[in-house]
């Protein structure tokens, strides 16, 4: 055969198995996607490569996530980034303002969480929570004198309101008894006297007359009950009255009015002193707006700072209860081999046909060597 002939013979067939080999065994990483059998036997190399890999695969890739790309050190330092904090702020900004703008009402919006609140269940819950609280406060209470719970404060206005209701009390009889009505009364109360006392009163009666006797003692009421002696007396007694009901214990003061009216009546009063249905009625914008801004400018950026310390203390937990890596591994035992070729594929086309063309010029290589060698011993 011509050596000319020969040379090229041998570089062809050596080049062409060279691309014929890179090419198959490129092929062969995902195809054929599952066994071959014939008979009870199963073909080698089937299935190719990475679909008979592909669950360690899988694990594999669970466990460099975890352990190399998402780590909790890699998050914290993405969390205390301050262009991502100020990203998120920036958002949360964003969502918080437009909820704060709504101008739906409270009770629509309770709605949208499926919660129908009116105005009468909202007053009987609040009646409810008054009257729990009222004798949970109670049973610690009972047994303390009203004194021992009252401020030296309060104790004060208590002493001026005695004062003042004496003062009070008698200016109310003074004014009555300088009236014609008062006057009138004391000489009813006079001749009603005199007629009772037999002998005694017929005889003053008709030695002075009632309207005489009236007359004499009538200045001497006057004088008794706008004296300061009266006012004096009236204080004394008030203030002996109001001890005594300081030294009472606040369970006499409840059994006086009944332990279930006081509380239901209390309860109702509060309720009843709310106003529900304005509340009810009022948007969300309205109920904001006086602290949009306060919100917006101080409270949304502390809270996303303080959101995420917590997160970066947490992340280890949630990325354990998350389980990335078996998430990682389901997801990829799940993905289709044949979507894996054709995104691998259609990135790295261009570097297999290298591999490809590497493969035939080694053979071309190797096909030239063995033809001089031939030629040489031949």
């Amino acid at each position: 055969m011509n050596p000319i002939i020969l040379i090229f013979l041998m570089i062809g067939i050596g080049a062409l198995i060279g691309g014929l080999t890179n090419s198959l065994a490129i092929k062969m990483l995902f195809r054929p996607y599952r066994a071959i059998y014939i008979g009870r036997f199963r073909l080698p190399f089937t299935p190719g490569l990475i679909p008979k890999r592909q669950k360690e695969l899988a694990q594999q890739l669970g466990k460099m996530v975890v352990n190399h790309l998402l780590t909790p050190e890699g998050i914290r330092r993405k969390l205390a980034h301050p262009a991502f904090q100020e990203q998120m702020i920036s958002m949360a900004k964003d969502e918080v303002h437009s909820l704060l703008k709504k101008e739906e009402t409270v009770k629509d919006v309770l709605e949208t969480f499926q919660m129908e609140v009116t105005a009468t269940t909202m007053k009987s819950h609040i009646a409810g929570w008054v009257e729990e609280r009222y004798r949970m406060i109670m049973d610690d209470y009972r047994d303390y004198t009203i004194e021992y719970l009252m401020t030296q404060e309060m104790l004060e206005k208590a002493n001026r309101g005695v004062d003042r209701a004496a003062i009070h009390i008698q200016e109310s009889i003074e004014n009555y008894f300088r009236s014609s009505e008062g006057k009138e009364k004391v000489a009813s109360l006079i001749d009603h006297y005199l007629d009772n006392q037999g002998f005694l009163g017929n005889m003053i009666s008709s030695f002075m007359g009632a309207e005489g006797l009236t007359e004499r003692i009538y200045p001497l009421i006057l004088k008794y009950v706008s004296d300061r002696e009266m006012e004096e007396w009236l204080q004394t007694m008030l203030h002996t009255e109001k001890d005594k009901v300081l030294q009472q214990r606040v369970k006499w003061v409840e059994a006086q009015i009944g332990h279930d009216r006081l509380a239901a009546k209390l309860g109702d009063l509060v309720a009843n002193a709310l106003p529900v249905e304005k509340w009810l009625s009022k948007t969300v914008g309205e109920w904001t707006r006086p602290y949009q801004e306060n919100i917006l400018e101080h409270f949304v950026p502390r809270a996303v700072h303080q959101l995420s310390d917590l997160l970066s203390s947490k992340v280890e937990s949630m990325m354990a209860n998350m389980r990335l890596s078996e998430i990682v591994q389901e997801e990829v035992e799940a993905f289709q081999v044949e979507r894996l070729e054709d995104m691998v594929l259609g990135i790295s086309r261009r570097e297999f046909k290298m591999i490809t063309y590497l493969g035939a010029l080694l053979g071309g290589m190797i096909g030239l060597l063995q033809a001089i060698i031939v030629l040489f011993f031949g």
